[in-house]
C-alpha cells in the first residue's frame, strides 16, 4: 500500500512536468514562431535531412563522451557547473528571448538579448544557491532545445529521434554508460535531469530481509527524529524517479517540427498526446520490471502510433505512410518487452 502511494505521487509529479514541457513548449513555439523562423529558418534547407540528423547525433555523442571522461578523470564540480550554465544560458535564454521578441517587436533585439541573458544568469545563480530550482531550469531548457531543433523541420526531427532511440537503447541496456552518467548528474544536482523524490516512514513488518540488510549497511542516521523512528521499528524509505532533459525535449522537438512542416495543429497536438501516453507506458514498465530503462524508445513508439493515426485520418488510402509509422511503433514495443523479459529470466 505504501509503495503504491509513493509510486502514484511520483507518477503524477513526473507526468505533470512532462506535460508542461510538451504542451507548454508547443504553445510557446506556436506563439513565437514568427520570431523563431526569422532567426533560424535560413539554415533549414541545408540541414533538413537525414545527414543533418546524423550531424546532431555526432554532436550529442561527442558531448556525452566528453562528459563521461570528465566524470571519470576530473571530479571537481566547477567544470560541471560551467557546462550546466552554458546549456541553460543557451536554451532557457533562447526561450525567454523568443517570447520577449514576439511580445515586444519594437524593442531592439540586442536589448532583449542582453535582458534575457541577465535574467537567465540570475536563474543559474539562484539554482546553485537553492538546488530545488533544478527541475524548473531543466524544464525551461528542455523547452528551448525542443523548439530550437524542431524549427528545422519534421524530417530532421524524425530521423534524429529515430537515431537517438537506437542510441538510448544501446546506452542503457548494452553499454550501460547512460546509467553511470545519470547517477553522476544526479549526485551533482545538475539541471540535465528532472526528478521526483519521496520519503515514507515504513514499519519494519513491511520490509523484506534484504531491505533490512541493505539498510543496516548504510551509515547510522544522525537526525534524532529519524533515530527514534528506527528505534521503534519504523524505517525511512527513499524512492526516486528521474528523467533526462533529452526525454523531455525530443518529443517536443517532434511536435514542433510537425507544426512547422505541416502547418497542422492537429498533428502537433497528437504527437504531444502520444508522447504523454508513451510516458505513462514508461512508468508502467518501471513499475512492472523494477529496472532502469531508456525512456526515448517507448516515447518514440507512441509518437509513431499517433502519427500513424494522423496520417490515416488525413489520407487512409495512402496506407504506406500511416502503416509504416504503426509498424515502427509495434517493433519498438516488441523489442523492449523482449529485452526486459530476457533480463528478468536471467535474474531468476
Amino acid at each position: 500500500m505504501l509503495d503504491r502511494k509513493i509510486e502514484a505521487r511520483q507518477l503524477v509529479n513526473i507526468i505533470v512536468l512532462f506535460l508542461v514541457v510538451q504542451f507548454g513548449g508547443l504553445l510557446i513555439a506556436i506563439y513565437t514562431m514568427p520570431s523563431i523562423l526569422y532567426y533560424v529558418q535560413g539554415n533549414s534547407v541545408q540541414i533538413n535531412s537525414f545527414e543533418g540528423a546524423f550531424i546532431y547525433l555526432v554532436y550529442i555523442l561527442a558531448a556525452t563522451a566528453a562528459l563521461l571522461l570528465l566524470m571519470r578523470f576530473y571530479r571537481k564540480p566547477g567544470i560541471f557547473r560551467l557546462m550546466e550554465a552554458v546549456v541553460i544560458l543557451m536554451a532557457t535564454g533562447y526561450v525567454l528571448f523568443s517570447v520577449l521578441s514576439t511580445a515586444l517587436p519594437s524593442v531592439s533585439p540586442n536589448s532583449l538579448l542582453i535582458f534575457a541573458a541577465v535574467v537567465t544568469g540570475a536563474l543559474i545563480i539562484a539554482k546553485n544557491l537553492r538546488p530545488g530550482l533544478r527541475n524548473f531550469l531543466a524544464v525551461s531548457s528542455s523547452i528551448g532545445v525542443g523548439i530550437l531543433i524542431g524549427s528545422n523541420g519534421f524530417y530532421l526531427a524524425y530521423f534524429l529521434m529515430l537515431l537517438i532511440t537506437i542510441y538510448d537503447y544501446v546506452a542503457v541496456f548494452i553499454t550501460k554508460h547512460m546509467l553511470t552518467m545519470a547517477n553522476e548528474i544526479s549526485s551533482k544536482n545538475l539541471a540535465f535531469l528532472i526528478g521526483s523524490t519521496d520519503y515514507e516512514a515504513v514499519p519494519k513488518k513491511y520490509l523484506s530481509k534484504k531491505d533490512l540488510a541493505e539498510y543496516k549497511k548504510q551509515a547510522k542516521p544522525t537526525d534524532p527524529l529519524v533515530r527514534n523512528l528506527v528505534k521503534n521499528g519504523i524505517f525511512p524509505v527513499v524512492s526516486q524517479v528521474q528523467l533526462g532533459t533529452g526525454d523531455l525535449a525530443l518529443p517536443l522537438m517532434l511536435s514542433v517540427s510537425a507544426y512547422i512542416s505541416f502547418l497542422s495543429y492537429f498533428a502537433a497536438i497528437m504527437i504531444a498526446v502520444g508522447s504523454a501516453f508513451g510516458m505513462i507506458f514508461t512508468m508502467y514498465l518501471l513499475k512492472r520490471y523494477k529496472v532502469a530503462l531508456p525512456a526515448i524508445p517507448p516515447l518514440f513508439a507512441f509518437c509513431n502510433l499517433f502519427l500513424g493515426i494522423v496520417f490515416a485520418i488525413n489520407n487512409v488510402q495512402d496506407y504506406r505512410a500511416w502503416l509504416g509509422f504503426i509498424i515502427i511503433a509495434a517493433a519498438i514495443v516488441l523489442a523492449l518487452f523482449n529485452r526486459l523479459n530476457s533480463s528478468t529470466n536471467k535474474q531468476q
